[in-house]
């Protein structure tokens, strides 16, 4: 009778505790939801600012949704991001803090994506999880949220990444090649998401190589269609493309700065933004532990086994890891403070998350305590990225100089008076280019944008 007894107490126990990790998971994804939305509430300004003003080019041409898709800029497309672009400007009369508002839904997205991807993985949902919110759901995105909002840049390819590991880990058969090539195509073409094609591309091949067996594995018939989608995406992406590097390139000759640039990127996830000894060797820590996740999961993988686990791990961490590669060559020649530019984290972050899913699959065979352990680490670096408040700030200085600037300007319709007057400028590049005068008339002539307030309240 006692046996039983015990058996029932042991899964009462288990349930508390999953109901415990489901509102701790829920609460923590609501609050860090109420900060972001009062983050944009407070700093998302109504005028164009910086890049938007060389990759809005299709709209200001008055060209199509798909011209907004195949828009090159530098070495990247804009992808679904231009096509989001398209649709909201379009909607709102160009009202520039529509993209933040989109930034924040599709951050909820991706963070409910890496919950759900974890909690397949492991069979139910874990208190641990309340980590992904604390990462992802942050106002740590604030460059490209509401300062040079772009979704293209690496907030929508941070949603693609995630949901790319989901469709390689442990969705069904049909959802994998769907998935895989939907949103393989979509990374592709959505900005530095791009990095991720290679990585999709390598893996395809990988297990069509050595294909596994069982339940969870992939048959060569599912990488025969997913790699046919690919090279349609590929014939599609490489129509009409031309390499621009975005800025000059030359090789450095200290060449142990590229792996410490691509180190000190990750130090900048987590707040510590300086030149130091002591930050490259916590930026060398992370990369060794990302890069030893993404050695382990492709060995995994090559040995036939068909955990989907090593599949979402390698989706994630070399993501992440090329994309830091790519960066640290093409941005070193400017200087390696580079490394600590904001719009930089959103895609480190998938390596943390593919960090923390091998972390947590070593953890589980071995105990309880290691499981404890685990996510006690994995919920405290994650609180770590969450509680920087430096983007607030910043967020702050940058929306007082944006409004400023538009104040000056409705009150002169002078481009340099505005620079003047405000201390800021919407085009650091070239602060009085005809060309962006041009660009303001145009808005202007339409009523749009800031020139949406009427007359008598200017």
């Amino acid at each position: 009778m006692t046996e039983p007894l015990g058996e029932g107490a042991l899964a009462s126990d288990r349930g508390r505790g999953r109901l415990i990790g489901v509102v701790l998971v829920i609460g923590t994804f609501a609050m860090c939801l109420i900060r972001l939305v009062g983050f944009v509430q407070a700093n998302a300004v109504d005028v164009l600012c910086e890049d938007q003003w060389d990759f809005l080019h299709p709209l200001f041409d008055g060209r199509g949704p798909w011209s907004c898709f195949f828009w090159q800029h530098g070495p990247h497309r804009q992808g679904l991001g231009g096509l989001v672009d398209w649709f909201l400007f379009n909607a709102t009369a160009w009202d520039v803090r529509a993209e933040a508002w989109a930034a924040v839904a599709v951050l909820s997205l991706a963070t409910a994506a890496a919950i759900a991807l974890a909690a397949r993985l492991r069979g139910h949902l874990s208190w641990s999880d309340a980590a992904f919110p604390l990462l992802l759901l942050g106002p740590i995105h604030w460059e490209t949220m509401v300062f040079t909002p772009n979704l293209a840049h690496s907030i929508l390819p941070l949603l693609f990444t995630v949901s790319l590991a989901y469709a390689w880990g442990p969705a069904g058969p049909v959802a994998r090649v769907l998935g895989v090539g939907v949103f393989g195509t979509l990374t592709l073409f959505t900005g530095y998401g791009s990095c991720g094609a290679p990585v999709t591309i390598g893996l395809a091949l990988a297990l069509w190589l050595r294909p596994g067996t069982g339940e969870t594995s992939v048959n060569r018939r599912q990488i025969m269609l997913i790699l046919g989608m690919l090279a349609l995406a590929m014939v599609a992406f490489a129509h009409g493309y031309h390499w621009d590097r975005g800025t000059p390139w030359r090789f450095m000759p200290n060449w142990w700065d590229y792996p410490r640039f691509c180190a000190l990127m990750f130090t900048s996830l987590i707040g510590w933004r300086e030149i130091s000894a002591g930050a490259a060797i916590v930026g060398f820590a992370i990369l060794g532990f990302v890069v030893t996740a993404f050695v382990a999961a492709a060995i995994t993988i090559w040995r036939r086994n068909t955990d989907p686990r090593a599949r979402a791990v390698l989706t994630l961490t070399g993501t992440s890891l090329l994309y830091a590669a790519l960066s640290a060559f093409g941005r070193l020649s400017i200087t390696l403070q580079a490394a600590f530019m904001w719009r930089y984290v959103t895609l480190m972050m998938p390596a943390v998350c593919g960090l923390a899913l091998a972390a947590e699959g070593w953890a589980i065979p071995r105990g309880v305590r290691f499981r404890i352990g685990f996510a006690v680490v994995w919920l405290a670096l994650a609180g770590v990225v969450w509680s920087d408040f430096k983007p607030e700030d910043n967020a702050a200085i940058m929306a007082k100089g944006k409004n400023l600037w538009v104040a000056s300007y409705l009150r002169t319709r002078d481009l340099n008076a505005a620079n003047q007057a405000s201390g800021f400028s919407v085009y650091s590049l070239a602060p009085a280019s005809p060309v962006i005068a041009g660009q303001l008339h145009w808005l202007e002539q339409r009523h749009l944008s800031f020139f949406r307030i009427p007359p008598g309240k200017q």
